[in-house]
């Protein structure tokens, strides 16, 4: 005798139906009547019930295409009638299906509390070519495995300023590219994806735990977890698994239309945000269009600059709020600064972020990118994280940031801004909670570290002795942290002033010195771009590609006609 469980679900949008049957189901969306295996509904760990409440939203109905009918025909057959076409006619296309089991697939792969294993296979001949090519990196054909998925000639080259390094110790970080070779070539419906050595401040730690905290804010960010790398069966260490901020990520966190996305990746005038003028062409060093869109509508981007810097203080809440998503900006600035990630726009380093804007609300959001620079107290000798970037004002000191500026300098905009970094800074950056979850991310990697081929310390931190040490390093990071900052937001008292530093260097002269600092750091960009150029010129001309060798000698020459390449001394 058959068994029934019946529960009709209404709303203005769509009609649900679930009945069961010997076992078996039927899943009813309007019109649409698909069978479900109800072992598959198992699969998801829920009950009958709980399914039916989760169907009403889409991608409940989408999980159950991609579970139960991804092998059907496109005329599912119907139980009570086994000639009858239950969709009416229709035919049933797997885009749903493929869609969802996308998605699916792409949650495994950045699961939170899985390691995964990624193997390449990349010829000899192209490992040499790529460390060979050094400081350039280039792409060679690989074949990539995942589990029991293999995609064949993808493109994989290093990627990072310390990965492009010749002379480097540690691991190198690797970019994959699916769809280097084979135009519309996808992994999980991923156009390229990331293993980041994590070799910074923030070791291994960093980028996974302020991802954690950020996605927990509600925030639309990148998703990390663990990966072991195999080369050629080879064991290559322990890296982070990132995802890219491309289109594909947009598509998954922005409903249609796409709109305009820039990358500000090693930053340059206007990078911060200081409006520098309507010259497009001002801009392009900071700001990188990375769709159709954004090149077409760099206008928009302008337009923002202009009016947080000009529009008048009063205006400037109602300004943000109808061009920002203010408030995740806002807490975006709280995390940063709570967990050290300096080298941000709302840190010391005004880059490593996108902007995209969302058609739809005509709102911009803050996409913070390669936070592996964190928890650390002092970088680099000079930059006091604890010291020098409070907790109640969140602009750090020497550092000019437009927007930062503005928010501060408005009451209430401050007072959402401390409002959410208290809850903040309790709810997700307590010591014995946040300790906890360092301890249980190393736990997840301990063993793997331990046969890791590398130097177990940080490329920033020559005294780390292990993981041990960098880990204890970045609880104490946390338990300072967290208590300067409550008494900083329980107590702000007036903005602090920059103090004297460098042996009572006056501020003027900190102030210059901050500067030819930054144009020097320019100027060796500007270096290592021409010697890659050079390394390319001559490969060519040992091709003998002459025609391919000349182009680059233009461009070389427009690289060394800047007035800011220093000349050789006589």
């Amino acid at each position: 005798m058959a068994s029934s469980v019946n529960q009709n679900l209404c709303n203005s949008e769509l009609v649900c139906q679930f009945s069961m049957h010997h076992g078996h189901g039927w899943f009813c969306l309007s019109e649409w009547q698909l069978p479900i295996d109800l072992t598959a509904i198992r699969t998801l760990n829920l009950s009958t019930m709980e399914f039916v409440m989760q169907a009403r939203s889409l991608f409940a109905v989408s999980v159950v295409l991609m579970l139960c009918c991804s092998d059907l025909p496109s005329t599912a057959q119907n139980p009570g009638n086994p000639n009858s076409n239950p969709i009416n006619n229709r035919p049933l296309t797997s885009s749903l299906a493929n869609a969802q089991e996308t998605s699916i697939g792409q949650r495994v792969f950045y699961d939170p509390d899985q390691v995964q294993t990624v193997h390449l296979k990349i010829e000899e001949v192209d490992q040499r070519r790529m460390i060979e090519a050094l400081p350039e990196c280039i792409y060679v054909p690989a074949l990539f495995r995942w589990r029991d998925q293999t995609v064949s000639r993808v493109g994989v080259r290093f990627k990072g300023n310390s990965s492009s390094n010749p002379n480097q110790l540690h691991k190198r970080s690797y970019l994959i590219k699916f769809s280097k070779y084979e135009k519309d070539q996808r992994f999980l419906g991923m156009e390229r994806i990331s293993l980041d050595n994590g070799i910074q401040f923030g070791s291994l730690f960093s980028e996974p735990i302020i991802t954690d905290i950020l996605r927990a804010l509600g925030q639309d960010t990148h998703r990390c977890n663990y990966a072991k790398l195999y080369v050629n069966e080879d064991y290559r260490g322990v890296y982070v698994n990132v995802e890219r901020i491309d289109e594909s990520f947009i598509e998954r966190h922005f409903p249609s239309p796409t709109g305009g996305l820039w990358k500000n990746d090693v930053g340059g005038p206007g990078g911060n945000l200081q409006y520098i003028g309507d010259n497009p062409e001002a801009y392009s060093k900071a700001f990188e269009a990375k769709n159709s869109k954004a090149k077409d509508e760099i206008g928009n981007l302008i337009t923002l600059i202009q009016r947080v810097n000009r529009v008048p203080q009063n205006d400037v809440e109602q300004m943000l709020d109808q061009n920002m998503k203010v408030d995740d900006f806002l807490k975006t600035t709280a995390v940063m600064l709570f967990s050290g990630a300096f080298d941000q726009l709302t840190g010391w380093g005004p880059h490593n972020y996108y902007l995209y804007r969302a058609p739809a609300t005509e709102k911009w959001h803050y996409l913070p990118w390669d936070l592996d620079v964190g928890f650390s107290e002092v970088a680099f000798g000079r930059i006091h994280i604890l010291e020098d970037w409070h907790a109640a004002w969140p602009v750090p000191l020497g550092v000019r940031n437009p927007l930062l500026e503005r928010i501060i300098g408005n009451p209430a905009l401050l007072a959402r801004y401390r409002s959410h970094a208290s809850d903040i800074l309790e709810n997700h950056f307590e010591p014995d909670r946040l300790c906890q979850i360092v301890d249980t991310k190393y736990a997840l990697i301990r063993e793997a570290l331990a046969t890791d081929p590398f130097p177990k310390r940080r490329a920033t931190v020559p005294g780390d002795q292990n993981y041990d040490d960098i880990v204890e390093s970045i609880k104490q990071f946390i338990r300072k942290r967290y208590q300067t900052a409550k008494s900083q937001l329980e107590n702000p008292g007036l903005r602090p002033q920059p103090r004297q530093q460098n042996h009572g260097m006056p501020v003027q002269m900190s102030e210059r010195l901050q500067k030819v600092t930054h144009k020097a750091e320019g100027i060796q960009r500007r270096l290592q771009q021409i010697q890659q150029t050079m390394q390319q010129i001559s490969r060519l001309l040992q091709q003998g590609k002459l025609s391919e060798a000349e182009q680059l000698i233009e461009a070389l020459e427009q690289l060394t006609a800047s007035e800011t390449i220093p000349q050789p001394t006589r």
